[in-house]
C-alpha cells in the first residue's frame, strides 16, 4: 500500500531529493561543458561583434560571422526584429545564445532520467515511503531552476569583465531581459517534466518534448511576416490557440513590452510564464496520480 504522504512530508522529501540531485549534477562533467560551451559562444559573439565596428558604428558586412548571422536573422524575422535584438549591442543575443546550451542540457537530462527512473521502477520504488511521485519531479524542476540561475550567474559576470575590456555597455534594458528568461527555462522544464508523464520511456519523452518545443518556434516564426509558404499557413491555422500554451510565445509579449517600456504588461507576461509553469506541474501530478509511475 502507498501512503500519501502530507504537505510537511513532500517539502522535506522534495528537499532531500533536490539536494541529491544537485550533488549528482555538480559531480557530473556534463554541465560544465555545456556552460564552457556557453563561454566560448558568448566570447566569439563580443569578439567579432567588436570587429565590426567601424567609425560610423557596427556593421554586419565587416565580418563573416556577424553577417551570416545578421543574414540568417534577417531572413528568418525581418530587418525590423534584427535591428531590436541589437539596439544595445550584442548582449541581448550573447546572452541568450550562451545560455541555450545549458538550457538545453538540463531539460533533455531530466527529461531523460525521468524517463528512465520510471522505466526501471526506481521511482516505484521512492513512493513506498514518505515520497511520493510530486516530490520526484519536483526535485528535478527545482534542481535545474538552481543551476539556471548559476549559469546565468556565471554569464552576468562574464559579459561585465567582458564589456568593461572592450568598451562596451552592458545596458539596463539587456538586464531586464534576462528575467524573463529564468522564467522562460521554467516553463521549459515543466514541458520537459509534463512529456516525462505522459511517456513510458526517456527515448519517447525525449521526441514528445523536442517535438513541442520545435512546433512552439515554428508558430512563433510564422508570426512573422517575413516568413511564408508552409511556416506561415501552419501558423496562421494553430497559432490562435496554440499560443496560449506556448512559453515562447509569452515570453515574446515580455520582450515587447520591455521594447516600449510597458511594465505593467511586462509584469502581467511573465506571471503568465509562471501560471503556465503551475499549470503544467499541476497537470504532471495530476496525471502521474491517475497513471502511477509503472511504464
Amino acid at each position: 500500500m502507498i501512503l500519501r504522504p502530507g504537505i510537511k512530508e513532500r517539502l522535506h522529501a522534495t528537499s532531500v531529493l533536490t539536494r541529491l540531485r544537485i550533488i549528482e549534477t555538480f559531480l557530473s562533467p556534463g554541465l560544465y561543458i555545456v556552460m564552457s560551451l556557453g563561454l566560448v559562444l558568448g566570447h566569439i559573439l563580443i569578439y567579432y561583434f567588436v570587429r565590426g565596428i567601424d567609425s560610423s558604428g557596427f556593421d554586419f558586412s565587416l565580418n563573416s560571422v556577424y553577417d551570416f548571422i545578421g543574414r540568417s536573422l534577417e531572413g528568418a524575422f525581418g530587418r525590423t526584429i534584427l535591428e531590436k535584438i541589437f539596439a544595445d549591442g550584442p548582449f541581448f543575443f550573447a546572452f541568450y545564445i550562451s545560455f541555450l546550451p545549458a538550457l538545453i542540457f538540463l531539460s533533455i537530462n531530466s527529461v531523460f532520467h525521468l524517463g528512465l527512473e520510471k522505466k526501471v521502477g526506481a521511482l516505484e520504488l521512492l513512493i513506498y515511503g514518505p515520497v511520493d511521485t510530486t516530490a520526484c519531479f519536483l526535485a528535478f524542476f527545482l534542481k535545474d531552476i538552481f543551476f539556471s540561475l548559476i549559469n546565468l550567474g556565471v554569464l552576468f559576470l562574464f559579459y561585465t569583465i567582458t564589456a568593461a575590456l572592450n568598451n562596451l555597455w552592458l545596458g539596463p534594458a539587456v538586464l531586464f531581459a534576462l528575467i524573463p528568461l529564468i522564467f522562460l527555462s521554467a516553463a521549459v522544464y515543466a514541458y520537459g517534466i509534463f512529456t516525462s508523464t505522459l511517456t513510458d520511456n526517456s527515448a519517447s519523452a525525449i521526441a514528445l518534448f523536442a517535438g513541442i518545443m520545435i512546433f512552439f518556434l515554428i508558430v512563433m516564426m510564422g508570426s512573422f511576416a517575413i516568413v511564408s509558404g508552409y511556416i506561415r499557413s501552419l501558423s496562421t491555422v494553430f497559432a490562435w490557440i496554440v499560443k496560449w500554451f506556448s512559453p515562447v510565445f509569452y515570453w515574446g509579449l515580455v520582450i515587447e513590452a520591455l521594447e516600449v517600456q510597458n511594465w505593467p504588461m511586462y509584469i502581467v507576461n511573465s506571471i503568465a510564464l509562471l501560471v503556465l509553469c503551475a499549470i503544467l506541474m499541476m497537470g504532471s501530478h495530476f496525471i502521474l496520480r491517475a497513471r502511477g509511475v509503472q511504464s
